[in-house]
């Protein structure tokens, strides 16, 4: 399902969590926007991938890349990410949550076809 979104708020999400035979941190990086759906009003919470920062992020984490380096890429993230009141189009995959009052949305950017 494709949702025409305006984007109320967007964050990068930074998790530490510990491998548990080693007990080295392991850094996780996401991207969560609270959007309204355009057409119907509705208010949604959303996970979202596709964005190119985020795909270059999470591949330099799983290179080893050290903590300060995942640290400025996340920034440079943030500073990407899209403004307030902008509108973008978003492939719902699936729903996620474990009651009706807490679902998130986690989604996909479709990326703007260019020229025409």
């Amino acid at each position: 399902m494709i949702m025409n979104a305006i984007v109320i708020g967007a964050e990068v999400l930074e998790s530490v969590f510990y491998d548990q035979m080693t007990g080295q941190e392991k850094p996780s990086y996401g991207v969560n926007m609270t959007v309204i759906d355009a057409d119907t009003k509705e208010k949604y919470e959303c996970q979202v991938d596709g964005f190119p920062r985020l795909d270059e992020l999470k591949s330099f984490k799983q290179r080893g890349a050290p903590p300060d380096v995942l640290g400025q890429m996340a920034d440079t993230l943030r500073s990407e990410l899209p403004p307030q009141l902008t509108r973008l189009q978003l492939e719902v995959l699936r729903f996620k949550g474990k009651s009706a009052a807490f679902i998130k949305l986690v989604c996909r950017l479709v990326p703007v076809a260019v020229g025409a």
